[in-house]
């Protein structure tokens, strides 16, 4: 869904909904939402989703993502969710309201929606009582529809909207931020090696992030000296190579992107304490120059040509691809060749 990070201006925002309601008027796509007495909250606009120029998906939401009951309604091009399985919809919702996909019985059925009290027919995925997604596709709208829910009543009811322009009045907006208090110190064991304590609290936020992708639960956060870690890094990035701030800054960011990046490419990462811990080491020693020579030398040579061929839209997609080939076929080298003599 397409959403603008920018603080919005009163202009600014008038001119972007005015524009969203032009491009959904022009791509004859159909909005639908929720009806029936007992809605918690009217229906508003909940984003949108475009390819080539011409809109393909319109959510629109009811009640409060984070108390009571709650809904979205997705109205799409009928080939365009083919890649999108119900299940992982409604995984998806539950994990981002930090519900446990364990904790629930998992259940599959057939089921009928009514638009303008016309039966629709499709499938249903539940999740224990509260939560429930589900899809069918009418072929008189040419759209396929699919409703997320917590606690929401179990005959779904849908209208067509035949003026989508106050959708957009009540429209979510990103609050203004709340003023945040200054960061918590460091704690003074972490500022001696700053670069590995930034390094393991990467590393251990990506572990956490991928078991709460495969089980839900709280969303995990970073470490409260989060940022005060990476200024200490910083600092000792400048201290040991005499860059600049922003050389030292990126050179950290680099470092953390290249080693996860690495963690979820190769099996070793995860199964082989002791290649890790030499990947790490020797990552650490290339980006502050204190080694040269390294045996991953040629890995850490190689991830310079993928970060600058990868990232890169224009250029050619198979030089990419074998940028990515061979930055991954030289760690693959290096974990072959590596014995436990120190770097």
């Amino acid at each position: 869904m397409q959403h603008d990070p920018r603080p919005p201006t009163d202009e600014r925002l008038a001119r972007q909904t005015e524009r969203l309601r032009r491009e959904l008027r022009d791509s004859g796509l159909p909005v639908v939402a929720l009806t029936g007495p007992s809605l918690p909250t009217t229906a508003r606009f909940a984003g949108l989703e475009s390819t080539d120029g011409t809109i393909t998906h319109v959510r629109v939401a009811h009640g409060d993502a984070t108390t009571g009951p709650w809904a979205t309604v997705d109205t799409a091009r009928r080939t365009d969710n083919r890649g999108d399985p119900l299940r992982h919809r409604l995984e998806h919702a539950m994990r981002m309201a930090g519900a446990h996909l364990s904790d629930v019985e998992w259940t599959e059925d057939d089921a009928t929606m009514h638009l303008d009290g016309r039966p629709v027919t499709g499938r249903a995925v539940r999740a224990g009582d509260r939560w429930a997604a589900t899809r069918c596709a009418d072929a008189q709208i040419d759209a396929e529809i699919t409703v997320v829910a917590r606690d929401w009543p179990p005959a779904i009811q849908l209208r067509l909207v035949a003026d989508p322009a106050p959708l957009f009045d009540r429209a979510w907006h990103r609050p203004d931020p709340l003023p945040q208090p200054p960061p918590p110190p460091v704690p003074q064991d972490l500022t001696r090696e700053p670069h590995r304590a930034l390094i393991d609290a990467a590393l251990r936020h990506r572990s956490q992030t991928l078991t709460w992708i495969a089980g839900g639960g709280a969303h995990p956060e970073l470490p409260a000296h989060w940022s005060g870690l990476w200024r200490a890094a910083v600092r000792r990035q400048q201290e040991l190579t005499d860059q600049s701030e922003p050389a030292a800054n990126r050179a950290v960011s680099d470092a953390i992107t290249h080693l996860t990046t690495l963690a979820g490419h190769a099996d070793w990462f995860d199964t082989s304490p002791r290649l890790r811990e030499r990947a790490i080491t020797e990552t650490l020693l290339h980006v502050t120059g204190l080694a040269d020579d390294l045996p991953s030398g040629p890995a850490h040579r190689a991830w310079r040509h993928h970060q600058r061929l990868v990232p890169d839209p224009t250029a050619d997609f198979r030089r990419r691809a074998a940028a990515d080939q061979g930055w991954r076929d030289a760690w693959t080298a290096w974990a072959a060749g590596s014995t436990d003599t120190p770097p």
